[in-house]
């Protein structure tokens, strides 16, 4: 998944090596990793070992280096673009901040994140290193869908992990899209989030959502996040009230679906950071199907037209009824309220377009319900029944 925000992993002091038995060997059973095959057969391909030449030069190894056939040599190819991102001492990996990311420990990386920068780096080195072009992954579900992913689009072949249809599918875009020529503008924008403008409408093939620590990180505190891929690669979106939306949705979305997602308002809450209490704001979200929004769409715009009679918009969209019923109450508590008519057409026009917006926004309609008694036109000409007047 994808969004920019600072990096912290669990401390481990570097070197340090558990345990076997007791809780060393738990602690050793929840790491993640990614080794690096030695053996010349990949069971889920059944191919042979292959020539590292025939997958094309490695565009993340060190160029110009001699070749070294021995571990050591082979744990010595740390891509330029991991170095760039991480503080290496020894086998550890740390941020620059001084939290640990992974280790390596002979043909295996191991870390106790599943934060998608880490997942990447490891790929990159596993890459680099692979005489066989194939890996295998282990650790949480989550960690293994991302890491056969990365592996994958590096060209890897991967074992440990079953992929569903979809992320087959997925991986071949991605891989598609990769191979495309790109302008620098196009640039895939993944493990990124962008800051949503206003009630941005963001719209991708949803992947992934679920709770976890925010951006993946350990120590951080529980959100809820949903990746989506766009024709710019994949997107992360966090946020608390994301589970709130799936729960809520009307249209039901689910993995593989288009879907479009936006921040429908905001909520004020007070947060507890370094010891103080801080007033901020938690967006609310909404999450449906893009179908579901585009049919919302097209009953918005017939909403907003002020042309259209309630009738014959309530006849293109039954829907709607409750809506019109709203805007019908609306325009009479002006009559009342307002003696200005420019008052009054500012007032429903206001209404209109504030149930337009909910309309869009794929809120719930506003429900028909029935008119009440002394809004029901009386008939002056008829007598009434159940008047008796006394003598």
């Amino acid at each position: 998944m994808a969004q920019d925000k600072d990096e912290h992993i669990d401390d481990v002091s570097p070197g340090s090596k558990p345990k076997a038995g007791g809780a060393a060997a738990v602690e050793e059973a929840k790491l993640n990793f990614i080794e690096v095959l030695a053996d010349a057969a990949d069971s889920s391909s059944g191919k042979t070992k292959r020539d590292k030449k025939a997958r094309g030069p490695d565009r993340n190894s060190v160029q110009g280096a001699p070749k070294d056939e021995s571990a050591s040599g082979r744990r010595s190819r740390v891509p330029d673009s991991v170095q760039e991102r991480f503080i290496q001492i020894g086998n550890n990996f740390y941020f620059p901040g001084g939290a640990e990311a992974f280790r390596r420990e002979s043909n295996r990386l191991t870390t106790r994140s599943e934060n998608a920068i880490v997942i990447q780096s490891m790929v990159a080195i596993a890459r680099a290193e692979s005489e066989t072009g194939s890996v295998k992954v282990g650790g949480s579900d989550f960690f293994r869908k991302e890491a056969w992913f990365a592996a994958r689009l590096a060209g890897l072949e991967v074992q440990g992990y079953a992929p569903t249809e979809f992320e087959r599918e997925r991986s071949a875009r991605a891989v598609a899209a990769r191979s495309a020529p790109r302008s620098p503008e196009d640039a895939p924008e993944a493990q990124k989030e962008k800051p949503s403008s206003g009630h941005e409408l963001i719209t991708g093939r949803l992947v992934d959502h679920g709770p976890a620590p925010y951006q993946h990180n350990p120590k951080a505190t529980m959100s809820y996040f949903v990746r989506i891929e766009t024709d710019k690669g994949d997107r992360d979106i966090w946020g608390v009230d994301l589970e709130r939306a799936f729960r809520h949705s009307l249209s039901n979305p689910g993995i593989g679906d288009q879907v479009g997602i936006r921040a429908v308002g905001k909520e004020p809450v007070t947060v507890l950071t370094e010891g103080r209490e801080l007033d901020t704001h938690r967006n609310q979200w909404s999450v449906e199907r893009k179908e579901f929004l585009d049919q919302r769409r097209d009953m918005a715009a017939v909403f907003r037209d002020a042309t259209i009679s309630a009738e014959e918009g309530t006849r293109r969209h039954s829907g709607l009824e409750g809506s019109y019923r709203t805007l019908e109450m609306g325009e009479s508590h002006a009559k009342e309220q307002y003696s200005s008519k420019t008052h009054r057409t500012q007032f429903v026009d206001h209404l209109r377009e504030y149930i337009g917006k909910a309309i869009e926004y794929g809120q719930p309609l506003e429900p028909a319900l029935p008119r009440t008694q002394e809004e029901r036109t009386v008939n002056h000409s008829e007598p009434d029944r159940d008047y008796h007047p006394t003598r």
